[in-house]
């Protein structure tokens, strides 16, 4: 692989030969669940600031998939203020066999995980 000098480089790619940085595809980050694992969909609710209401649009829309009959399950990744066990009143730790995670449960069958168990 030949790498072009950036000073001559005008990243213009159509016409260029070489396999500079700028025409490689990077590699996916995606990884194959375990085996074991029974997950259909996953929904993200994200947000780049705080105080938006992550946290209880999450526990609501749990809480109503849970209730129309879908096993449903929070991961709280929130490394500045996990709120999910407050908000689900859970007080346990979550668990593992050496082989996988066990989350905790709310009083409806919801599975938590956040990062302050």
């Amino acid at each position: 692989m030949s790498e072009q000098n950036p000073e001559t480089c005008s990243h213009h790619c159509e016409g260029c030969s070489s396999n500079c940085a700028e025409r490689e595809k990077p590699e996916s980050f995606r990884i194959e669940p375990n085996a074991k694992s029974k997950i259909r969909k996953i929904i993200g609710v994200v947000s780049g600031k705080g105080g938006v209401g992550k946290s209880f649009v999450t526990s609501i829309l749990a809480s109503e998939m849970q209730r129309r009959g879908y096993h449903t399950a929070v991961m709280d990744a929130d490394i500045t203020g996990p709120s999910m066990g407050k908000v689900f009143g859970i007080t346990e730790k979550m668990y593992g066999d050496g082989e996988l995670a066990y989350p905790a449960k709310t009083k409806s069958g919801i599975q938590v995980v956040t990062t302050n168990m």
